[in-house]
């Protein structure tokens, strides 16, 4: 009886669990170009703002005439082996040091290294700087809508109307390579999804030599990222399955250049595509499965005088400090603020708040107090590498942050009349 109970309760509260699984904290909707075939994005780099391809099985990098333009730091001057792009045989030369690189206000890096490109002409023809990754998303979950030509970045989940059960679980590879598997044919794949490739499905040469049976036609195929197209074989496949969608009569060639067998840039003429890289798992449906309504999130925050405000992290960005556009810490403020960091399930924070509520009241006018939930805004917290709660950060007007952790309002009001007043 206690079983069938508790059996019926679960039915009964699986819509709320899978409403509470595709509520956002965070989404943003961007458009993108497409050139060729290839998916073009703009970005800021180091806040210039520069087009680049976007390559989901590549790595970032860039032209050689741009690294001098923008005047990047060298990290090293020794020819880099073309084998160490991972995923394709890549010709490139050195890395350099990019201090910071954005896609709206969702995905961003700092101080990463990026590769510097041998000779590719094709990328100057498509009027692009250069390729950025998958690893740029690490943090979002990116979904690709090539009829809308809209990416949305989304956290903590997918958007609602990708449906929960068109997924596989998929591998996240070194580098951010998405690893799947397709079937073709009744045998299994794994492929890395690859927005370069312009087609359905490309097959390295071990890949290939497994499904050939007889000998294929000749067909061009791309080498890297290069324009200049080298002869290779294709097979006619009967049938292709990924997620729950078929493929019928598709053509598979053979790329001598891959290192993995791709699932390319042409599942995107199908239907949606959503990549969560935190859970290591890819959605994918038809256009019309779904009335597609972008759910974007408003992170409007009102912050008063003499409470406790919640704010966000693009509330922390556009008011306290940008993190995407530098690793100094500039406070944007013209007047002390308190922020702290707490979390529901710890119980010094869960004490100290009632305190930080009068200590607003008592400095109202003064001092500015404001907290993060660290349950919501994980991104902001791993920026900062915030693991212990609470953690406070004090910031004077002119200075650098003060941080403190634990639950010590004694000294934290210490800290406000000889620092912050």
């Amino acid at each position: 009886m206690k079983t069938r109970l508790f059996t019926c309760f679960l039915v009964a509260l699986m819509p709320f669990m899978l409403l509470a699984q595709t509520k956002n904290t965070v989404s943003e909707v961007r458009d993108y170009r497409e050139i060729d075939g290839k998916i073009i994005i703009s970005c800021l780099v180091n806040g210039e703002e520069a087009d680049f391809v976007l390559d989901l099985a590549g790595q970032s990098a860039i032209l050689p005439e741009y690294a001098e333009k923008l005047k990047l730091v060298l990290d090293s001057s020794e020819q880099i082996p073309h084998n160490d792009f991972q995923y394709k045989k890549v010709l490139v030369t050195k890395t350099v040091s990019i201090n910071s690189i954005s896609f709206g206000n969702s995905a961003f890096s700092n101080g990463i290294e990026v590769f510097v490109l041998g000779d590719e002409p094709y990328l100057r023809e498509l009027g692009v700087i250069g390729i950025i990754g998958g690893a740029l998303f690490r943090n979002v979950v990116l979904t690709i809508d090539s009829r809308r030509k809209k990416i949305t970045m989304s956290q903590p989940y997918r958007p609602a109307y990708m449906k929960l059960d068109h997924r596989i679980r998929a591998k996240l590879l070194q580098g951010s390579g998405m690893e799947c598997q397709v079937m073709i044919d009744g045998m299994v794949f794994s492929c890395i999804l690859d927005t370069w490739a312009n087609g359905l499905i490309e097959f390295n040469e071990s890949d290939f030599a497994r499904l050939k049976s007889a000998k294929g036609n000749v067909v061009p195929v791309s080498t890297g990222y290069a324009k200049a197209l080298e002869s290779s074989q294709t097979k006619n496949i009967g049938q292709c399955d990924f997620v729950l969608e078929t493929f019928k009569n598709i053509n598979v060639p053979m790329n001598p250049s891959l290192v993995y067998s791709v699932l390319g840039a042409g599942i995107l003429k199908y239907g949606i595509l959503s990549v969560d890289y935190l859970r290591q798992t890819v959605y994918f449906q038809p256009f019309d499965l779904e009335k597609v309504k972008d759910d974007v999130i408003e992170n409007h925050v009102v912050v008063e005088s003499g409470k406790m405000n919640e704010i966000t992290g693009v509330y922390f960005r556009e008011h306290i400090h940008d993190y995407m556009k530098g690793t100094d810490f500039i406070f944007k403020g013209d007047k002390p603020v308190v922020i702290d960091f707490w979390a529901s399930w710890c119980g010094p924070c869960m004490k100290l708040l009632p305190v930080m509520e009068q200590l607003a009241a008592k400095y109202k006018d003064q001092v500015i107090f404001l907290k993060v939930n660290a349950d919501k805004e994980k991104e902001l917290c791993n920026k900062f590498n915030i693991n212990a709660f609470p953690t406070l950060f004090f910031l004077p007007v002119n200075g650098k942050p003060i941080v403190e952790i634990g639950a010590d309002p004694v000294k934290y009001e210490k800290i406000i009349e000889q620092l912050l007043k």
